[in-house]
C-alpha cells in the first residue's frame, strides 16, 4: 500500500497492493487491479499512465525514467484511461498486460496516478502536479528463468554491545534474471552448530524485493534481553529495566547465522552465512565487583570488630576474675 498526502488535506491518495507484482506469460494477456482510494476532502480526477525506473547499485535510491523497458506502452493497457472518485470513495483501475512472445525475463515500471487539475507553481517557479506512483514488479513465465540468491554478507552494527538491542544488515545478492524477494532468519546462537538458538529474528520482515544484478541491504534487531535500551515517546534513549525479563541478561560471545532459502525451480536451496559480536556490561560488571568488594570489607570490618570486642571482653572477664 503507498499513500500520498498534502497539506491541508488537498491531495491524499492511497492505492493497494503496493508494489505491485506479476508473473506473465508471454503471448497471452492477463490483468491485474489496483484498488485507489480517495482520502481528500473533494473528488480528484486521475490519469494513469506508465515511467522506467533507475535503481543505483542497491536497489535501494529509485529515480523514474521517460524510458519504458521492452516497449511496454504498446502491449499494456489502463481501464479506465481516466479515473474521477469522490471524496471518501474508492476506485479499481484494472492493467491488461498483453504479452508479446519475445520478452525477456523481468522488469521494473513504474504506475503514476497523475492529477488532471491545473499545475501548481512553486516558489521557485517549477509547475507541478500531484501525483502518486507505484512500482511495478513483472516476472516473465519462462523455462529459462533463473532464481539465484547468495547472501555478500552478514554484519553487526558494533563488535562489542554494552545491552541489547544488537543490529545487524545482511547483504543479499540476485544473481538470477527474475526479481526475487528473499526471506528467512537470523538465529541468535552461543556456537554455530548449536541446535537450539538463544532467539530468531526474521530477515526482511517488510517483504522488500532485489532486482536482478543487484544487492540489497536488510536489517534486523535482536531486542531480547535485560536491561535493554529502548526510546520514549520523546525520542530519548534510556536503558529499560523490566524486571520480567531479568532471566534474559546477556553478557559473553554470541553468534548471528543468518539462514536463507529460496526455489531455484527444482529444489529449496538453504544459503548460511554468519557473524559473531560480543555483549559486556562493563558498568553492571564492574558495580557487581564493586559491591562484592564493599560486602567483603564490610565482612571484614565487622569481622575485625567482632574479634577485638570478644577479645576485650574476654579480658576483662580474666582480669576480674583473679
Amino acid at each position: 500500500m503507498v499513500r500520498a498526502g498534502a497539506v491541508g488535506n488537498d491531495f491524499n491518495i492511497q492505492v493497494s497492493p503496493s508494489p505491485l507484482l506479476v508473473t506473465l506469460t508471454p503471448g497471452q494477456t492477463q490483468t491485474a487491479t489496483l484498488t485507489v482510494r480517495n482520502f481528500s476532502n473533494h473528488s480528484e480526477s486521475l490519469v494513469p499512465s506508465l515511467s522506467g525506473v533507475r535503481t543505483n547499485g542497491d536497489g535501494n535510491n529509485v529515480s523514474l525514467t521517460d524510458v519504458v523497458p521492452a516497449d511496454m506502452r504498446s502491449w499494456v493497457q489502463f481501464t479506465p484511461a481516466a479515473m474521477t472518485i469522490g471524496a471518501g470513495q474508492s476506485a479499481e483501475l484494472t492493467i491488461a498486460y498483453h504479452t508479446p512472445q519475445n520478452v525477456g525475463f523481468s522488469y521494473s515500471v513504474a504506475i503514476s496516478l497523475t492529477s488532471t487539475r491545473a499545475a501548481a507553481q512553486t516558489s521557485t517557479g517549477t509547475a507541478i502536479k500531484p501525483q502518486i506512483v507505484v512500482f511495478c514488479l513483472i516476472n516473465i513465465n519462462r523455462s529459462d528463468a533463473k532464481s539465484e540468491l547468495s547472501i555478500e554478507g552478514i554484519t553487526s552494527g558494533k563488535a562489542r554491545y554494552a545491552f541489547l538491542p544488537a543490529d545487524f544488515s545482511v547483504r543479499i545478492h540476485n544473481g538470477g534474471n527474475i526479481i526475487s524477494q528473499p526471506s528467512g532468519t537470523i538465529f541468535i546462537q552461543r556456537a554455530f552448530g548449536d541446535t537450539k538458538p538463544i532467539a530468531t529474528i526474521p530477515v526482511n520482515k517488510g517483504g522488500g524485493y532485489v532486482l536482478p544484478g543487484t544487492s540489497r541491504n536488510f536489517g534486523a534487531t535482536w531486542t531480547s534481553g535485560f536491561p535493554v535500551y529502548a526510546t520514549d515517546a520523546n525520542g530519548k534513549r534510556h536503558l529499560s529495566w523490566d524486571w520480567r525479563h531479568i532471566g534474559e541478561l546477556r553478557l559473553g560471545r554470541y553468534v548471528a547465522k543468518a539462514v536463507l532459502v529460496y526455489d531455484n525451480g527444482h529444489q529449496d536451496v538453504p544459503i548460511v552465512l554468519s557473524t559473531t559480536f560480543w555483549v559486556v556490561p562493563w558498568w553492571l560488571i564492574f558495580l557487581v565487583i564493586f559491591l562484592v568488594i564493599a560486602l567483603v570489607m564490610g565482612v571484614i570490618t565487622w569481622g575485625r570488630l567482632i574479634f577485638a570486642g570478644t577479645k576485650k571482653v574476654r579480658s576483662y572477664a580474666a582480669h576480674h576474675k583473679k
